[in-house]
């Protein structure tokens, strides 16, 4: 009797259909019913229900979609010290407005749910999350690849906040913050190739930002 291993039926709760899913994915969408789930294992089935949103592909059709993350967040500034030019801008500006000593706000921020390498995953996480899309009605389109579960989306929710500080040109000396969190949803964002060929790179169709090497499938 092997231990430490649990094989989970990967059968939707919804309506029974097999999903659809890669070796590593912890997120999964049912293309039969349209419903989606996250691996939780403090659930019946390990499966917990998360809703799904898809981002409305441009006038290019769209080859296949990637998995991201949408997270409703507050942050609010408890200190900021970046000398006299110090401005408040970027992804806190985004959130807080900037309009008081000690600013708060409400946003959500958009990170990739996919393997890519750090910069890649900030910097598409920045512009989507300043720039978000309209979104589209639920497709039954295949959404693997999501190997990123809520925590770590958060994780990288809060780097990517940091990193969008630490670039500016100003003098950061200090930064305090609080960041809190609502309930996530699985996000669909159109990819295409950007060449020719079936092995040319992926890039988001709406904004034309590489994927990576290691792409959603």
């Amino acid at each position: 009797m092997s231990r430490g291993f649990e094989l989970v039926p990967l059968d939707c709760p919804a309506c029974g259909a097999p999903l659809a899913a890669e070796a590593t994915d912890v997120v999964y969408y049912c293309t039969a019913c349209r419903s989606g789930f996250r691996y939780d294992p403090s659930v019946p089935r390990r499966l917990a229900p998360v809703e799904v949103a898809f981002v409305a592909s441009p006038h290019r059709a769209a080859e296949g979609y990637a998995p991201f993350w949408l997270l409703p967040a507050r942050v609010e500034i408890l200190e900021r010290d970046a000398g006299a030019s110090g401005v408040i801008s970027g992804l806190l500006g985004f959130f807080t407005g900037a309009t008081d000593d000690s600013p708060a706000g409400d946003g959500t921020f958009v990170v990739p749910a996919f393997p890519l390498p750090i910069a890649d995953a900030v910097e598409l996480a920045l512009r989507y999350t300043l720039e978000l899309p309209g979104f589209d009605e639920l497709r039954g389109e295949r959404l693997t690849g999501g190997v990123c579960d809520v925590g770590d989306a958060r994780k990288l929710a809060e780097y990517t906040l940091v990193a969008s500080e630490v670039r500016k040109r100003d003098t950061l000396r200090n930064l305090r913050y609080d960041l809190s969190f609502g309930p996530a949803r699985l996000l669909g964002v159109p990819w295409v190739r950007s060449g020719s060929g079936t092995n040319a790179p992926r890039a988001d169709a709406v904004f034309g930002k590489p994927l990576g090497a290691v792409g959603p499938g």
